[in-house]
């Protein structure tokens, strides 16, 4: 008995590790391409579900799948209804791991599990490269899926011989409701609904349960795995609180509707194999499929159902000026990788901003333009701290050397941003002595600052551009601004020496148009630490 109880504590760890293992590896594989293939299949709601459904079965992974789907949410570059759609295709895409899981009954799998281990480990440890370690894991992960699922099948024959465990399994679990329940509070209870059907898959080929218990348990299952979305809702925003409400009613309703067809449901089951094993994964599969097929004509009676559940009641993410970061993302170091750039992209657009209006109240002497540079300020200090902090919080989690790598170089990109800000505050400052001292500048000065404006408003326009798509051409040519503006900063400084010789430029004037250079000379190198870090440590 105590060797049966091992076993089943001990594959049922193997599987679920597998599961997880193989998850995440090929999540890391497939990061960088996931949100590019999301942003482009999700215009419709039939779009998105099949992008949910290709990219789930690409990674493994509902939960990264509906972390990156709240993300983009949350930026604005997807709606909730294409976000619902998307849930419908990871449910079907999830179920590509219990037909791998029945294949092992059919082609008699045991045998290679050790050996696909080994491979991975052989690969994972020679591996130079960091896709290639990740592709070794997930092999890893793959046998030892299928090592957990012949450590069960082998304590089955224990339960066989045991009355009472029999007697329950006989009586009771092959009731559809009780069968039900007892999916849903098993998957609750591991985490893992790969786990429970690979469980149930085993008790069916012993013969302990029939498949009226095994697509019972299916069911429970489907909505057993939605405690986790739920769990990682908490504290969230509130496009992750509808995606996960959205996931968790779909699926019970789903359930509820399977219920009462239950017979004919198992008999279409039937003639699809004459393996239980294959069943199971069938009835996993079809369920999900006919979920979604039903629910797809009225995804937008129950998006308007979601936001009368979940009312968005004005609270906000971390704070009330955080946009694009949310703590479900850093669960998926890609996802929140991304949302980060997005912040710091934002943050940069509220600075390129405060130089303009700094220079539209230098120009007009507007007091009230001036005032709302300070605001902007305050904003950019608060979100340089909270993109910090949430990087910190990142760099805590299991990532990996890619996703490490970038960190530093995301500090020192937000640090170079919040001191633009203090380049503009400096412009403000200038501007009131300006306007308090009724100084006057020439046309030619005039002139000159405006030339320099238009050269940092273009290197600005480049900086966003290239953090959006982190590209490393348009980062580039960041750098050929910079040395253009040293070049310009140089010249104008020149220019205005003439121009005090001449006794054309106050000397008082002369000070602050000095001074507005050197603040826009410090900017423009910023932005090429920025550019910097792009086309070293972000690309």
């Amino acid at each position: 008995m105590l060797q049966f109880i091992f076993g089943i504590i001990g594959g049922t760890a193997l599987l679920m590790y597998g599961v997880d293992l193989m998850g995440d590896s090929l999540e890391k594989i497939s990061g960088p391409v996931m949100k590019k293939v999301l942003a482009a299949l999700t215009g419709r709601v039939w779009k998105a579900t099949v992008a949910g459904g290709i990219l789930t079965a690409l990674v493994q992974s509902s939960t990264a799948i509906t972390v990156l789907t709240v993300g983009f949410v949350n930026a604005g570059l997807m709606n909730l209804k294409s976000a619902v759609g998307v849930i419908y295709g990871a449910n079907i895409g999830t179920t590509i791991t219990t037909q791998i899981m029945a294949r092992f009954y059919t082609f008699k799998l045991t045998d290679i599990a050790l050996l696909v281990i080994g491979i991975g480990f052989t690969v994972q440890f020679l591996a130079k490269r960091r896709r290639a370690k990740d592709l070794g894991m997930a092999l890893m992960g793959f046998g030892f899926m299928f090592l957990g699922l012949k450590i069960l099948n082998e304590g089955v024959p224990f339960i066989k011989d045991n009355p009472s465990v029999k007697y329950f399994f006989e009586n009771y679990a092959n009731k559809p409701i009780i069968a039900v329940f007892l999916g849903m509070f098993a998957t609750m209870l591991v985490h893992s609904s790969s786990a429970t059907i690979g469980i149930s898959m085993a008790l069916a080929q012993a013969g302990l349960i029939d498949l009226n218990g095994a697509i019972g348990l299916m069911l429970g299952d489907n909505i057993g795995t939605c405690i986790t979305a739920q769990m990682a809702s908490i504290g969230a925003s509130i496009s992750a609180k509808r995606t996960a409400w959205a996931h968790t009613i779909y699926n019970v309703i789903g359930v509820l509707m399977a219920l009462p067809i239950f017979a004919l449901f198992r008999n279409l089951i039937q003639l699809t194999s004459t393996d239980i094993s294959e069943q199971i994964a069938h009835s996993h599969t079809l369920f999900n499929v006919l979920s979604a097929v039903i629910f797809l004509p009225f995804t937008g009676l129950y998006v308007r159902f979601l936001e009368w559940l979940v009312p968005d009641r004005g609270k906000t993410r971390i704070s009330e000026h955080a946009k694009h970061l949310d703590p479900l993302f850093l669960e998926t170091p890609v996802v929140a990788i991304d949302a980060t750039i997005r912040e710091i992209k934002a943050t940069a657009e509220i600075t390129r901003g405060m130089i303009q209006k700094a220079f539209e109240g230098f120009f007009n002497e507007d007091p009230e333009i001036l005032d709302s540079v300070s605001k902007d300020e305050d904003q950019v200090n608060i979100l340089q701290e909270q993109v910090t902090k949430y990087l910190i919080d990142l760099s805590k989690k299991d990532i990996g050397a890619a996703i490490s790598s970038k960190i530093p170089a995301l500090v020192h990109s937000i640090n170079d941003i919040e001191r633009i800000g203090d380049h503009a505050e400096n412009l403000v400052e200038l501007t009131r002595e300006k306007i308090n001292k009724h100084l006057v500048f020439s046309d030619q000065g005039i002139a000159e600052l405006n030339e320099l404006r238009e050269a940092i408003d273009q290197m600005f326009a480049d900086t966003i551009a290239a953090l959006e798509h982190t590209d490393p051409e348009k980062a580039a040519l960041i750098i050929q601004h910079e040395v253009c503006i040293d070049n310009l900063t140089d010249a104008l400084r020149a220019s205005h020496i003439e121009r005090l010789e001449s006794g054309l430029c106050l000397l008082q004037s002369g000070v602050i148009f000095l001074d507005i250079v050197s603040n826009l000379e410090r900017v423009a190198d910023h932005m090429n630490n920025i550019a910097e870090a792009i086309i070293n440590d972000l690309k």
